[in-house]
């Protein structure tokens, strides 16, 4: 990052966590209930499921680790709070690149304000929590107009704090420890004299599968790798009814949590064909058909335990940039005097996540950091093997809306 003074925006995703604690709020089930939008959101919706399919491919060709796991949602929700401190030109790339070009700034945010409290209420037995806050340096003029936005939209806190306090992090990894039930216990170890502004968006889901796995029926198995060697890993086993579909490229089984308002896509290729060629050829159309197909089915599923750890390093500028954003990304062009009078452009964008897949459900967590400088059809009675032993696609996405909360792929076990 180029030495110019500047502040950083950081947005906190920590999500769907749920299989490894110990303690587990048990209550009755309550029935799944669709989350209503009205027909203009729906259409903000729909434009932003554009994002979430693009993104993922997008990093899947930039890939240079083994595995992907990231957070389109994270991602969409911390760029466009960001975006309502762009003017002009800036602000309607970011727009358009988040599938939001049709829309208005107001709709963008309507649509984050009335879809998060949904999220929360659409599966009793999961805990959902949702935070916002910003961190601003005692000193720094920031406009009203835009922490104004922050609070109206996305109900964040404004705190104004002495960055050259040596306790200042703490003050903020304790907020992210506690939003997100320590899972994230620190996010900064210092604050350097550059950084001007902090913005910290934490989600936090914790719920069972639907039908969790037996532990006395996972046993080791081989994993053939996409590098072509074979693992011997801990596999899962269960036979049960779900949504399944599959065509001359894939093989899909979608496996529901807690009430079914929350289900784990996941999305194998036939044999013969690389799960990376599968992402790369994947796009809205294709998802959609995808959804729009699933029946029910008896499967025998195979699914393997699993632990993923994914930091997206220096990728998400130019995936951002090749998608339409570049100008944000530029000191001489960018446009952030919503923000502040005082020249930015976006210096860093970054994301780390972790998911971890057992017999009781799956916990994972994303991390988003922005960062600003100064010029910032019916049941088959007989079980159809679903065999995750070869690199596949996930997707962990909400029933009713589609929403993708995330996505992965998995070549190495």
């Amino acid at each position: 990052m180029k030495s110019l003074s500047g502040f950083l925006i950081m947005t906190v995703l920590c999500s769907f966590s749920f299989a490894s604690c110990s303690k587990w709020n048990i209550e009755p089930l309550i029935e799944r209930q669709d989350i209503v939008l009205t027909k203009a959101q729906q259409e903000v919706l729909n434009s932003s499921q554009v994002f979430a399919i693009d993104f993922f491919k997008e990093m899947c060709r930039d890939l240079e680790k083994d595995n992907l796991f990231v957070s389109p949602l994270s991602a969409s929700m911390a760029l466009s709070a960001v975006t309502n401190g762009g003017v002009g030109t800036t602000m309607e790339d970011m727009k358009a690149t988040l599938g939001f070009g049709n829309f208005s700034l107001e709709q963008m945010n309507d649509f984050y304000k009335t879809l998060v409290p949904a999220l929360k209420k659409a599966d009793n037995t999961v805990d959902l929590l949702v935070a916002n806050a910003a961190w601003i340096e005692k000193t720094f003029p920031v406009k009203e107009s835009f922490t104004g936005s922050l609070q109206d939209y996305y109900d964040a806190s404004i705190t104004k704090l002495d960055f050259n306090d040596p306790k200042s992090p703490d003050v903020i990894n304790a907020w992210c420890s506690e939003n997100t039930k320590g899972m994230i216990k620190e996010i900064i170890d210092h604050i350097d004299p550059t950084h001007r502004l902090f913005y910290t968006n934490a989600l936090y889901f914790k719920g069972d599968w639907k039908s969790t796995f037996n532990k006395k029926d996972s046993r080791k198995s081989p994993f053939r790798n996409a590098s072509g060697h074979t693992s011997q890993i801990v596999f899962m086993e269960q036979t049960q009814t779900l949504r399944y579909y599959t065509n001359e490229k894939v093989a899909l089984a979608e496996l529901p949590y807690g009430n079914e308002a929350f289900s784990m896509v996941v999305a194998l290729p036939v044999e013969g064909m690389s799960a990376e060629d599968l992402a790369l050829s994947l796009d809205i159309a294709t998802w959609n058909d995808w959804m729009e197909s699933l029946y029910p089915a008896t499967l025998h599923v195979r699914m393997p335990r699993f632990e993923l750890d994914f930091d997206t390093e220096e990728m998400m500028i130019p995936v951002l940039s090749r998608m339409g954003m570049d100008i944000a990304f530029n000191p001489l062009m960018a446009d952030f005097s919503g923000i502040s009078d005082i020249p930015l452009f976006i210096g860093m964008v970054k994301q780390s996540a972790r998911i971890q897949v057992d017999e009781k459900g799956t916990e994972a967590a994303a991390v988003t950091v922005i960062g600003f400088e100064i010029t910032s059809i019916g049941p088959d009675p007989k079980p159809v093997p679903f065999h995750m032993d070869r690199p596949f696609l996930f997707f962990i996405k909400e029933k009713s809306t589609g929403t993708i909360l995330f996505s992965g792929l998995i070549k190495e076990l």
